[in-house]
C-alpha cells in the first residue's frame, strides 16, 4: 500500500503493517498532523469525545494522553456525567491512527498512577486495546529524562515488534531542556521509529536551525522526525501556530505535533486547522477533514 497518511482511510489503518504506517507518513513529505487530547478532562463541546473534534479538524494521528490503560475511560461531554468511551468506540468513530502516552517515570515518582507509566503490563495492555502506537514522553512534573525513555524504548520493542514506538521530549517536564543529540542514535537502536523534539519557537532557544539539526540527526540514525507545540502555546493565535508549521517544515519534520493546552483538554480547533492548512494546503486538509470512512 504507497499512500500517504493522509489519504488513508479507517480501513487502510486497520490493515497496515507498522512499516507501512511508518512509509505512509515518510511519503506524506512534513504532512503529516498529530493532535494531542486529555481524555481524563471532559471535551469543550457536548456529545463528542475530544478525539473527535481532532479528527473533524484535520488530524492523522490522535494521542489520547492522560489515559489510563488499565482503567481506560474517555470522556465526553454529556447530560450523564458518568458517560464515557472507549478505545475501540474512539477508534471506529474517528477513522484515524489512535495512540496514547505512557512515561517512563523514575522510581521515586510516585504520583503517577500505575495505567500512565511504562511497564511491560501496560504495554500489553496498551497493544491489547487496540492502541497503534505508544508515545514515550514525559508530562509536566514528571521527571522524565531522555535516559529513562531510552530504556522505555527497549522495554516497549521487547514486547511488541509490531507497535509504533514515538518517543522524545517536547518539553522541560520537570527536569530542565534537554536537547542532546548525542543519544538520537540510541533510541533507533533501542527501537524508535519516530524522535520527538519540541518545535521552534516553543522551549528556551530552538530556533528554526536548531530544530534543523534535530531533525537531520533523527533523519540520519534511520528514525521519522516529529516536532511538538506542547508548552500551551497550542493555544496561541493562529498566526503563531501558521510561523511554527512552516519552520517545522522547513527544518525536515515528518510529523507535526499541536498539543492539548487550549479548551478543556484540546487545542483551539481552529488552530488545529490551521495546522493542517499550512502543512498541505485546502485539498488535503479538507480530504483529512472529511474522510473518516
Amino acid at each position: 500500500m504507497q499512500k500517504r497518511i493522509f489519504d488513508y482511510t479507517a480501513h487502510d489503518f486497520e490493515m497496515a503493517s507498522r512499516q507501512q504506517l511508518v512509509e505512509s507518513i515518510r511519503n506524506s513529505e512534513g504532512r503529516t498532523v498529530m493532535v494531542e487530547n486529555v481524555v481524563a478532562i471532559t471535551p469543550p463541546i457536548d456529545m463528542v469525545s475530544g478525539a473527535e473534534i481532532a479528527a473533524a479538524f484535520g488530524a492523522d494521528m490522535i494521542t489520547l494522553n492522560c489515559l489510563d490503560v488499565m482503567k481506560p475511560a474517555i470522556k465526553v461531554l454529556s447530560e450523564n456525567p458518568n458517560e464515557v468511551m472507549t478505545v475501540s468506540q474512539v477508534k471506529a468513530a474517528t477513522g484515524r491512527l489512535i495512540g496514547c502516552n505512557l512515561e517512563p517515570v523514575p522510581d521515586d515518582v510516585k504520583h503517577v498512577d500505575l495505567g500512565r507509566t511504562v511497564t511491560k503490563e501496560t504495554v500489553e495492555k496498551a497493544i491489547e486495546l487496540g492502541l497503534d502506537y505508544v508515545m514515550l514522553t514525559g508530562n509536566p512534573g514528571n521527571a522524565v529524562t531522555q535516559e529513562t525513555i531510552l530504556d522505555a524504548i527497549a522495554l516497549v520493542r521487547n514486547v511488541s515488534k509490531d507497535i509504533i514506538i514515538i518517543a522524545g521530549k517536547m518539553h522541560a517536564g520537570g527536569v530542565g531542556n534537554d536537547y542532546n543529540l548525542n543519544i538520537v542514535s540510541q533510541f533507533a537502536e533501542a527501537g524508535a521509529d519516530v524522535m520527538m523534539f519540541p518545535a521552534p519557537y516553543t522551549t528556551p532557544g530552538v530556533s528554526a536551525d536548531m530544530a534543523k539539526s534535530m531533525m537531520d540527526a533523527v533523519h540520519n540514525s534511520g528514525m521519522l522526525g516529529m516536532l511538538a507545540i506542547g508548552t500551551s502555546q497550542e493555544g496561541a493565535s493562529q498566526t503563531y501556530i501558521e510561523q511554527v508549521a512552516m519552520a517545522c517544515k522547513a527544518a525536515g519534520a515528518d510529523i507535526v505535533h499541536i498539543g492539548d493546552g487550549g479548551y478543556s483538554g484540546i487545542a483551539p480547533p481552529e488552530n488545529i486547522m490551521q495546522l493542517g492548512l499550512t502543512l498541505r494546503g485546502r485539498r488535503h486538509q479538507y480530504k483529512r477533514m472529511a474522510n473518516r470512512r
